[in-house]
């Protein structure tokens, strides 16, 4: 039913208890199992002028590396096959092009990410991630 199932990281506790649950639907259907970290460039744009800007991304880009791997790591103990990447973008978009351009099935993401609750119930990234998706996603 599910082939592939992205789970999109920050590293943050809900992005945690997304991948959990991502990682039982995985491993109950047998999918390969795509860990995603974005790094978000809105915050120097998408062309850092300053080299310390370059710098934060690339500081961005470890932190991120260490989140997918946190994942991938629980994946293997699983047996489950997995394929990772981390890229620069917006983070709802870079999920959403990310799952189109990899032929997902089905996206698993915590509620609240690394940005705290900026709605009443939902993340702004999970919400917009959400209503712009062709496939389901499954927030918890």
């Amino acid at each position: 039913m599910f082939e592939n199932v992205l789970i999109p990281t920050d590293g943050s506790e809900g992005a945690r208890r997304g991948a959990d649950y991502g990682l039982d639907i995985a491993e109950k259907y047998g999918s390969t199992v795509h860990v995603l970290f974005v790094v978000d460039e809105r915050f120097y744009g998408e062309t850092p002028g300053l080299s310390s800007d370059e710098l934060a991304f690339e500081q961005w880009e470890t932190e991120g590396e260490d989140a997918i791997e946190a994942v991938v790591e629980r994946a293997e103990e699983r047996g489950l096959e997995t394929v990772s990447d981390c890229v620069r973008g917006r983070p709802d978009r870079a999920i959403l092009d990310y799952a189109e351009s990899h032929d997902v099935d089905l996206i698993v993401m915590g509620l609240h990410g690394r940005s705290g609750v900026q709605r009443p119930l939902i993340g702004s990234t999970t919400n917009r991630v959400l209503r712009g998706s062709s496939v389901p996603v499954l927030p918890v």
